[in-house]
């Protein structure tokens, strides 16, 4: 009688948590397209660029009910954008390989390791003559959590900015209030958790995680604040992904869509705390003797 209740009880939550909507993705068109969809007022855009794969690239929507913060925009990612279609996290181990190169400016930043399968895309940009700043909002995901996120398998990604016709580059996609690179490493279940949000398969036995989104882990809503800019020049932007160490599992930095402005645009909605009835399932898969599976890496 006691198992009967137990199953019943675990039946129940796993009715009234499951995802009512999902995150949608549309294929990439063209490097013009995906720029115009992330300017806002006051940016003017041009001399626009993509270097990956297409298939790495796309647009979202639907973004709030799978939990991050932002409801729709452009993505770029180190493996497959279609790995994002879906309202749940179907796999621990989302992968899609590219063998293409990774990228000088993101190897900087994490001590000159290898990166690989990278998604760039780059164009010109000038703010308007009242505006000194620009900013736009992203979110950072991926499939390397937690089990790597104290590894070599380091994912990292930039936002990189220049005057044209400078070499002096300087990286936005910084943890806020700190001068530290956004990455696998520096935010994590152990390191900056209070930026972070868990989705693990490992944590959370599907089909009860969290948020109805793919990625075993990803960031809070953060603002990349482009300060001291000059409304008589022209810089160049460069927002860039890569994977580390291997092309195995997929990262993925979502940019909301119309948010690159000369004034700080708010996020459609913050990153909710996990459900109550998630957590309480969790806990009743736990009495039930449930076990979560390992994952293993396979090169």
């Amino acid at each position: 009688m006691k198992k009967v209740i137990l199953f019943l009880a675990i039946f129940s939550v796993l009715a009234f948590s499951a995802p009512s909507s999902a995150m949608t993705i549309t294929a990439f068109d063209s490097a013009g397209n995906l720029a115009q969809s992330l300017a806002g007022t006051g940016i003017a855009i041009s001399n626009v660029s993509y270097n990956g794969a297409s298939a790495a690239s796309g647009y979202f929507a639907g973004g709030t009910a799978a939990g991050i913060g932002i409801d729709k925009g452009i993505v770029l990612t180190t493996g497959l954008a279609s790995n994002l279609h879906g309202a749940s996290n179907t796999s621990d181990s989302i992968t899609g390989s590219h063998n293409t190169a990774g990228d000088a400016d993101l190897s900087k930043l994490i001590s000159n390791k290898t990166t690989y399968d990278a998604a760039v895309l780059e164009f010109d940009f000038k703010i308007s003559e009242t505006a000194t700043a620009a900013y736009f909002n992203y979110v950072f995901g991926s499939e390397e959590y937690n089990e790597w996120a104290k590894s070599t398998y380091n994912d990292v990604f930039g936002f990189f900015v220049n005057e044209v016709n400078s070499v002096n580059k300087v990286n936005y996609a910084l943890i806020p209030g700190t001068s530290t690179p956004v990455s696998i490493s520096s935010v994590n279940k152990w390191t900056n958790q209070g930026f972070f949000n868990n989705n693990d398969l490992t944590d959370y036995p599907s089909p009860i995680l969290p948020y109805p989104f793919e990625y075993d882990g990803f960031t809070d809503v953060f603002t990349a604040s482009l300060t001291d800019l000059d409304p008589q020049k022209t810089y160049h932007i460069k927002l860039a992904i890569a994977d580390v160490g291997d092309s195995t599992l997929d990262s993925g930095v979502f940019l909301q869509a119309a948010s690159f402005s000369n004034s700080s645009v708010s996020s459609v909605s913050s990153v909710p705390e996990p459900a109550i009835t998630v957590l309480l399932a969790s806990s009743l898969l736990g009495l039930a003797g449930f076990r979560f599976r390992m994952k293993y890496r396979t090169k």
